[in-house]
């Protein structure tokens, strides 16, 4: 008997979808529902996540925390998240953003960013554990997000042992890096392993690895 499949992420694209629409089937579904919405060039994906999609996305938070605590740097982040920009009839919904450089009286305190007049974030992460059909790059450069993190797997891999993909934006498209530029000596296969180690040997011990790791980088 084969083994059973893990259970992921639910995905259903809807075409010729208006703005209008789109604005209205948010108030319809109302603020407590768990489904994922992407906006773009009137296609609508509609993604329901996983447990385990969750749990990528904590512990990518978790190593995030860590690093601006060893850092200094202030950190905010927002998630849930909305991002939209009505005059380019885009929007998403990424598992979090994080700023680092702005100041507190700038900072949003809404769940849902309209740009421009909203300062973008510095930071997205998206955790994808089935492929979108939407191609979700060109719609953040269009938002103008500095750096992207994607970590993707495939329907039954080891939702832990997937890839990091670390984009950043460079005349108006992004561009892939082995590192992060928010931290200069942070490559994407340390965030890799540190995912792999919060399985292995328990979250706990996994950050004090990782902050012994960035106090010997420092």
């Amino acid at each position: 008997m084969a083994p059973k499949q893990p259970p992921t992420e639910q995905r259903v694209i809807l075409p010729n979808i208006s703005w209008t629409q789109f604005e209205q089937l948010i108030q319809e579904l109302g603020v407590e529902r768990e489904t994922r919405l992407t906006y773009w060039r009137g296609k609508l994906e509609m993604m329901t996540p996983v447990a385990e999609h969750e749990r990528c996305h904590k512990l990518m938070e978790s190593l995030i925390l860590v690093m601006a605590d060893e850092l200094r740097m202030p950190v905010k982040t927002i998630a849930p998240v909305t991002l939209k920009n009505p005059d380019l009839g885009c929007a998403t919904e990424p598992d979090a953003c994080y700023y680092f450089h702005a100041s507190g009286n700038q900072l949003p305190n809404q769940t849902t960013l309209y740009f421009p007049e909203d300062p973008i974030p510095d930071l997205l992460v998206e955790v994808a554990l089935t492929k979108s059909n939407l191609e979700k790059l060109p719609l953040y450069a269009n938002l103008g997000i500095p750096e992207v993190w994607r970590y993707i797997t495939t329907a039954g891999e080891d939702v832990l042992k997937g890839q990091l993909l670390i984009y950043r934006l460079q005349d108006s498209r992004y561009i892939a890096h082995s590192t992060s530029g928010i931290f200069p000596f942070l490559p994407a296969n340390r965030i890799l392993e540190f995912l792999e180690q919060s399985d292995s040997m328990s979250l706990s011990v996994a950050l004090r690895v990782l902050r012994a790791w960035i106090q010997e980088k420092l």
